[in-house]
């Protein structure tokens, strides 16, 4: 429960704060794909979907289900804020998969 609030929390204030300083929604994405490559957090595409190769917060774990819970609540904060989109994950690199993709909602 932690990892999402704090997640929530913390990409609803990026967001928010971009969106305050009159950084138009794409180029708000755009320079958060370019924070979360920075910071080395995992290589992240969008298009339709949101993927994520690399991501950090999987190493290790093998899972039956969708684990990203701080990637995910993080990305729902930061796209409600910048463009009233939320996000579900539908694919894991713990589970197996080759990358973890978020649907937009």
């Amino acid at each position: 429960m932690a990892l999402r609030m704090g997640g929530a929390k913390a990409g609803k204030e990026v967001g928010e704060h971009l969106m305050n300083e009159g950084i138009a929604e794409d180029q708000a994405v755009k320079r958060f794909i370019e924070f979360i490559e920075y910071c080395k957090v995992g290589k992240i595409t969008l298009g339709e979907t949101i993927r994520m190769k690399e991501n950090c917060e999987t190493f290790g774990l093998k899972t039956e289900e969708p684990s990203c819970f701080f990637t995910t609540s993080f990305l729902n904060g930061f796209f409600s804020a910048v463009k009233n989109q939320h996000v579900k994950e539908k694919k894991c690199i713990a589970m197996g998969d080759p990358y973890c993709e978020w649907e937009f909602r």
